[in-house]
């Protein structure tokens, strides 16, 4: 059976969407970060041990990083539902979304967070330069 190793604050709830929305069974097995570092648990990290998440396991397939999950849990349980076929019009542009959330949005919102936690002056460069990118350019 697939399991879904859920990682709190992490892209696993991406999968765990997946799944319920291809109204497929799984296992969720939740694990819960160092209060203080943030860090996955060890338990988790003998999983992956960069303690990256999303993590599923499906018989003796342990496979980590979110695009890589969606796209086995599409190929391999969607049954043509959520994708589409590569002579397909549009799959350029599928293509392009589906990996938007990783390749830009993912990167961007991650940078943000971290900004807003070292909690720069609003007249720091690299604030505004952030700010420039997520506002674009002003005219």
């Amino acid at each position: 059976m697939l399991t879904v190793h859920h990682l709190g604050r992490s892209q696993s709830e991406r999968i765990v969407w997946l799944c319920e929305e291809l109204e497929i069974p799984y296992r969720l097995k939740c694990y819960q970060r160092d209060p203080v570092t943030m860090l996955a648990p060890p338990e988790y990290k003998a999983l992956h041990p960069i303690g990256a998440a999303p993590v599923i396991t499906d018989g003796d397939l342990v496979l980590a990083e979110s695009g890589a999950v969606v796209e086995y849990i599409i190929g391999r349980y969607g049954n043509g539902r959520l994708a589409l076929d590569a002579g397909h019009r549009d799959y350029s542009h599928f293509l392009y979304w589906f990996h938007f959330a990783n390749g830009t949005l993912q990167a961007n919102m991650g940078r943000n967070m971290i900004l807003n936690r070292l909690k720069l002056p609003e007249d720091n460069p690299i604030r505004l330069a952030t700010k420039a990118r997520v506002d674009g350019p002003s005219i």
